[in-house]
């Protein structure tokens, strides 16, 4: 497996963690973001849309973080990390879903107008998803849920993580919300779990 990403990128983090957690050996392609070599014409032959990360597998090439956690997910950790019964695969797809929406379009989006210099028109519409997406986390993890599905990490907890741990670079505070914080906490100390660079 050959990943394309930047040290930076919360997406590729969610593939660089589950390989981590699982010990699965895979080829680094370091992207250099500053000089756009994710618009190169090269890149966007593997990736259109000009993003990170990229895995080529095999002789495919898949470029969305969700499609490498489920990859990554069945091939390597069993039933562990993304069953195969439809009822518990339904329910951590649902917050592979929520990481796509609320916290993608809210905190990752409302973070890079503040970091990235993003358009900022869009960022209080951004900011008032982030908002949401704590909200339903935590509305979550009061019930009592140590993990977002099934009682036990899976890639729900990795794709929710990145853009949830950096909030705070969205300027919005996580001090308000003790159970992500303490969610943060206990996916942090996962063996095999990986610092997410700033």
């Amino acid at each position: 497996m050959k990943l394309y990403m930047t040290d930076v990128s919360g997406n590729a983090f969610k593939i660089r963690v589950l390989a981590s957690i699982l010990n699965v050996p895979y080829e680094k392609v370091y992207i250099d973001w500053p000089t756009r070599q994710h618009k190169s014409p090269a890149f966007l032959e593997l990736n259109r849309r000009g993003q990170v990360p990229v895995m080529e597998i095999e002789d495919r090439v898949l470029w969305d973080s969700t499609a490498h956690l489920v990859y990554i997910a069945r091939k390597f950790g069993g039933e562990d990390w993304l069953p195969s019964d439809p009822l518990d695969m339904a329910e951590v797809m649902q917050w592979l879903a929520f990481a796509q929406n609320e916290v993608n379009f809210g905190l990752q989006r409302a973070r890079g107008v503040l970091v990235y210099g993003g358009r900022p028109e869009v960022y209080e519409r951004a900011r008032e998803d982030g908002l949401k997406a704590l909200d339903v986390l935590t509305w979550h993890l009061a019930k009592g849920h140590d993990w977002l599905a099934l009682g036990r990490p899976t890639i729900g907890d990795i794709a929710v993580y990145p853009y949830v741990m950096r909030t705070p670079e969205a300027d919005i505070s996580l001090e308000p919300y003790p159970e992500v914080r303490a969610w943060i906490a206990r996916c942090e100390a996962l063996p095999g779990w990986l610092k997410l660079e700033s």
